[in-house]
């Protein structure tokens, strides 16, 4: 199975407490979608996030379902960069609304600043579980076998690149692309000067 990371838009980010004294600061928004293609163009089954939403009780009623500050590239949970507890999750039609409570630890802090400063922040799912393709389509289905492991805060999602990876690769071919259009256009170039050269010297 490979890890799953996807990126939505917080939306507005709904302030429950501020935090104020010594209370900690509760946000609530859109943690996820179903049933339509994502920025990664996967496509997350209704039924699936439903099982997964209520497998994930009893992690938050234990206080166990910790998210982190950026995307970590794995399946574990650094408690070193936790920044806030998932307190709440439940389905409102296709989406996942989810409840978060900022924690006071360094990352939280930040992200605390981030949130009253008005930065717009995204979510970003993470899980495991495999992909189909979709016939016809050019998105992916994620599979029955999806374990999901928490939500992580991050920037907006809408700066980064759904397939930052094919951009980069795709930018690079173009380089490329320019650099042997310019050798082929220097052999030309070569090829010409030598035919010339030859040309009067025959003369």
């Amino acid at each position: 199975m490979s890890l799953l990371r996807d990126y939505y838009g917080f939306g507005n980010v709904q302030i429950i407490s501020e935090g104020r004294g010594n209370g900690a600061m509760k946000v609530r928004g859109l943690f996820q979608e179903a049933e339509k293609p994502n920025g990664n163009k996967r496509i997350y089954r209704k039924d699936t996030l439903v099982r997964e939403v209520q497998r994930l009780q009893c992690m938050i009623g234990e206080r166990r379902l910790i998210g982190e500050l950026d995307h970590p590239a794995n399946e574990v949970v650094h408690l070193a960069n936790a920044s806030h507890l998932i307190t709440g999750l439940h389905m409102q039609g296709n989406q996942v609304i989810g409840e978060a409570e900022i924690l006071n630890t360094p990352a939280g802090k930040v992200l605390q600043e981030l949130i009253k400063s008005g930065v717009k922040i995204g979510i970003s799912s993470r899980g495991t579980g495999t992909l189909t393709p979709v016939v016809g389509e050019s998105c992916f289905q994620v599979g029955d076998n999806l374990k999901m492991i928490t939500w992580d805060m991050v920037s907006d999602p809408s700066c980064q690149g759904a397939f930052p990876s094919l951009q980069e690769n795709q930018l690079m071919a173009e380089q490329r692309e320019n650099i042997v259009g310019e050798i082929d256009h220097l052999k030309a170039e070569k090829v010409f000067m030598a035919a010339l050269k030859k040309g009067l010297k025959q003369k």
